[in-house]
């Protein structure tokens, strides 16, 4: 059976309650799901869920200018708090934390070798700098102060690379759409001919390996013009 926990928010001076699905929940206030369809538990607002104590039609519309019960639940899922279970709460940490190492191995380099770090030493790092990833914040909101602890224990530099890549035309679909995903393209240049084409991309350090390697794969050469800080 699904789990129900409360979610609730403070307004006008009261409290108010609901009971919802645990999931379906944390679905819609993440905006992955638009419905409260299958959301609700109990269809109505309370101002103390567990002891069944119900919020009168004068307090609701008083604090939400409405009594009803859908729109109502809609304000208190988007800007109340919701519990979390102990299952989601370990399922969102282990996101955030895919999403800090990802971006640390793509964004940052070891200064002495130039190359990015691997995940797994990156992992290792965050374990003994004992980097706290906090599940309710989203990741972009904390990678500032998590690389300052990291930089502790794991040497990293940031910045990116301006590259002159040249790829023949017969690769060019593909590799471009790598390209564009690994960092800007700032400028085209086919070649008289038609085989080849230069592009200038400016990416982040951590990714170089990779765009060396899959443009080696593909035939072409690149050029690193210049590296920014």
């Amino acid at each position: 059976m699904p789990e129900t926990v409360l979610a609730r928010l403070n307004r006008a001076g009261m409290r108010f309650e609901i009971f919802v699905y645990a999931e379906p929940a944390y679905e819609f206030r993440e905006g992955k799901r638009k419905s409260l369809e299958g959301v609700l538990a109990v269809e109505q607002i309370f101002t103390d869920a567990r002891k069944s104590l119900k919020a009168s039609t004068q307090d609701l519309k008083k604090a939400f200018g409405t009594d009803d019960v859908y729109k109502i639940a809609e304000v208190i899922l988007k800007e109340g708090d919701v519990q979390l279970t102990a299952e989601y709460r370990r399922k969102l940490k282990e996101e955030r934390l895919r999403w800090i190492v990802n971006y640390i191995h793509k964004n940052f380099v070891d200064p002495k070798t130039g190359l990015p770090h691997p995940p797994s030493r990156i992992e290792k790092a965050l374990s003994e700098a004992k980097v706290k990833i906090d599940p309710l914040r989203e990741p972009e909101a904390q990678i500032k102060e998590v690389v300052e602890s990291l930089r502790k224990v794991l040497p990293l530099k940031s910045g990116a690379a301006v590259m002159e890549i040249v790829v023949p035309s017969t690769s060019y679909g593909r590799l471009r759409s790598l390209l564009s995903g690994q960092g800007d393209v700032l400028s085209e240049d086919w070649s008289k001919d038609g085989t080849t084409v230069k592009i200038t991309l400016r990416a982040p350090l951590g990714s170089q390996v990779l765009i060396l390697e899959k443009v080696g794969q593909a035939g072409g050469e690149v050029k690193v013009i210049r590296e920014e800080g």
